[in-house]
C-alpha cells in the first residue's frame, strides 16, 4: 500500500504574538534599527539619532540583551557593540562601496595617529604621523609613503572614513585645499578636530581583545588537532583521543548548543534570511520547528514582518523608507543586468533541495554570453567590450544583495531568496520626430525601466553593516 503524500501548508507570514504594538514601541524599534544601520553614532554628526537611542535606551538595551550586544555610552558618544559569539560575528553581505583594504589599514593608522593629537590637527600632521607609525620595525605592514600620490588619494579616503563616523570634525570645508595637497603636495590639506570620545568607541579595544581572543579559543576547541589554520594533523590510529580531548569538544558542544537561539536570531536580523541549508542539521530542525517563535521574536526586535518558506525565514519591511533596505534593482546596467542573469540561471541551474541554485563556471559564461547577444546594445561600452567586467558587475551586485555565492573554482550558488525577484522587461523608447531630442545616447543608463521587479514592499532585504572595524567592519 502506498502512502499518500500531504504536503505541509505554507504559512507565507508570522505575525508577532503579542498586542498591536504602541507607537513608542514602533519608534523604540526604528530606532534600534537605525543604530544598527550606524552603529557609531555622536551627537554632532546625527543630533536627531543620538537623541533617539538616548530616548528609547530603556528598550534598545532589552534588545541588545536579546541578541547579546551591548549600548556604549561615553560623553557625546553611543556605539552598538556586537559581541562575539563561538570566536566570530554574524557577517552581513559586503557593501558595494567597501574601501579597498590598504584604505582600511591607513584608516586604522589614521585613529591611531589621532591618539596622540590634542585639539586640532591638519592633514599634513597627520601624514606625518601615518608614516611614523607605519615605518616601525615591529609591524607587518606597508609603510605608508606621503611622497606617493595613490598613497596620499588612500589617506584622505581613509580621513573620510573617520569623517563620517565622527572621529574627525573637519574645520574647513574647502574641497581645493584638500585636492591641492592631494594632488600636489601644497598646502595643510585640511584643518581638523579629533572627537575623543568617538574615538575611543571607534577603536574599542576591548571587543578586538576579546574577538581575537575568543576567535582562537574555539577554534582549538573545535579543531583541537589543528594549530595555525595548518592543515589537521594526522593522528595515530593505535592513539586514542585523550580525555583532555574529549573535554574540550565537550565544551565547544556546551557552547554552540547554548548559543544557538541567540546566532538563529542575529542572522535574521544582520542578513536577508535565516536559510536552513546553512545550519547544521539539529540547528535546522530547531529552527524549522520554531519558526514561529524566531519569528515573533524577530518582529518584537526590528518590526516588519517574516516570510516562511520551505528553505528558511525572510524578513520583510513593510516601510516605504527603512534603513535596512536597499533601492534595487534600480535603472543602472549592472542593476538590471543582474537581474536578468539571476532569473535566467535560475531556469538553467541544477536546483538542490534546500532551494540553492548551481551553476559551472561555464554555464555563467553561456548565460552572460546569451544576454550580451540579446541586450548588448543596451549595455555600456565598458560592459558591452569586455566579458569579464560584465561578469565581475553582475557578481558584485548579486553578492551585495547576499544572492550569490560563488566558488573557488568560479562556480555560481544562488540563494532561494532569489526567487522573490523577476525578470525585467526593458521597455526601449521609440521617439517620434517632434520626441527625438528628449531622449539621450541608448547606451545610457537612465532610459530604462524593469516595469516587472518585485513589489518593493515584499523586497528581500539587506541588514545593517557595520564598517570598518567588523568588516558586514559594512
Amino acid at each position: 500500500m502506498t502512502k499518500a503524500n500531504h504536503p505541509t501548508p505554507l504559512v507565507p507570514e508570522y505575525a508577532p504574538a503579542q498586542a498591536t504594538s504602541t507607537s513608542e514601541e514602533v519608534q523604540a524599534r526604528q530606532t534600534f534599527l537605525r543604530l544598527l544601520c550606524r552603529p557609531l553614532v555622536t551627537a554632532h554628526v546625527d543630533t536627531q539619532l543620538y537623541r533617539d537611542v538616548l530616548r528609547y535606551a530603556k528598550q534598545i538595551d532589552g534588545y541588545c540583551k536579546r541578541l547579546d550586544y551591548r549600548r556604549a555610552h561615553l560623553g557625546g558618544a553611543i556605539r552598538l557593540v556586537r559581541n562575539p559569539i563561538l570566536g566570530t560575528v554574524i557577517a552581513p553581505p559586503r557593501p558595494l562601496d567597501l574601501p579597498p583594504k590598504r584604505v582600511l589599514s591607513l584608516s586604522a593608522l589614521l585613529a591611531a595617529a589621532c591618539e596622540e593629537v590634542e585639539g586640532g590637527v591638519t592633514l599634513v600632521k597627520l601624514s606625518e604621523l601615518v608614516a611614523e607609525l607605519s615605518s616601525s620595525a615591529d609591524r607587518q605592514l606597508t609603510p605608508y609613503d606621503p611622497d606617493l600620490l595613490a598613497e596620499r588619494r588612500a589617506l584622505v579616503k581613509a580621513a573620510a572614513i573617520l569623517e563620517f563616523w565622527g572621529v574627525l570634525r573637519k574645520r574647513t570645508t574647502l574641497v581645493s585645499d584638500v585636492q591641492e595637497w592631494t594632488e600636489t603636495r601644497h598646502g595643510i590639506g585640511a584643518g581638523y578636530d579629533v572627537d575623543r570620545e568617538a574615538l575611543l568607541l571607534f577603536v574599542t579595544p576591548d571587543t578586538i581583545a576579546l574577538a581575537a581572543h575568543q576567535h582562537v579559543q574555539f577554534a582549538q576547541l573545535h579543531r583541537p588537532d589543528q594549530v595555525d589554520g595548518d592543515e589537521p594533523a594526522t593522528r595515530s590510529p593505535m592513539i586514542a583521543p585523550s580525555a583532555e580531548e574529549d573535554s574540550l569538544d565537550a565544551i565547544w558542544e556546551s557552547q554552540r548548543q547554548a548559543s544557538r537561539v541567540v546566532r538563529h536570531l542575529r542572522t535574521l536580523v544582520e542578513t536577508p534570511a535565516l536559510l536552513y541549508a546553512d545550519l547544521p542539521p539539529d540547528e535546522a530542525e530547531l529552527a524549522r520547528g520554531q519558526r514561529g517563535l524566531r519569528a515573533a521574536e524577530s518582529i518584537g526586535l526590528i518590526g516588519g514582518s517574516i516570510e516562511a518558506r520551505a528553505e528558511g525565514l525572510v524578513w520583510i519591511s513593510r516601510e516605504d523608507e527603512c534603513p535596512a533596505t536597499v533601492v534595487w534593482p534600480t535603472a543602472r546596467t549592472e542593476s538590471w543586468a543582474a537581474l536578468m542573469v539571476a532569473d535566467k540561471a535560475g531556469r538553467d541551474g541544477h536546483h538542490d533541495d534546500d532551494g540553492f541554485v548551481h551553476l559551472a563556471s561555464s554555464q555563467v559564461e553561456e548565460v552572460l554570453e546569451d544576454l550580451t547577444e540579446w541586450k548588448g546594445h543596451l549595455f555600456r561600452v565598458d560592459l558591452r567590450n569586455d566579458p569579464t567586467e560584465l561578469r565581475i558587475a553582475v557578481e558584485d551586485t548579486l553578492r551585495w544583495l547576499d544572492l550569490l555565492r560563488t566558488g573557488a573554482d568560479g562556480s555560481w550558488h544562488l540563494s532561494p531568496v532569489t526567487g522573490r525577484y523577476r525578470d525585467p522587461e526593458l521597455v526601449e523608447p521609440m521617439p517620434g520626430p517632434e520626441q527625438a531630442d528628449l531622449f539621450p545616447d541608448p547606451t545610457s543608463d537612465s532610459i530604462y525601466s524593469t516595469s516587472r521587479q518585485a513589489d518593493r514592499a515584499d523586497r528581500a532585504t539587506q541588514s545593517a553593516v557595520d564598517l570598518p572595524e567588523d568588516t558586514r567592519d559594512q
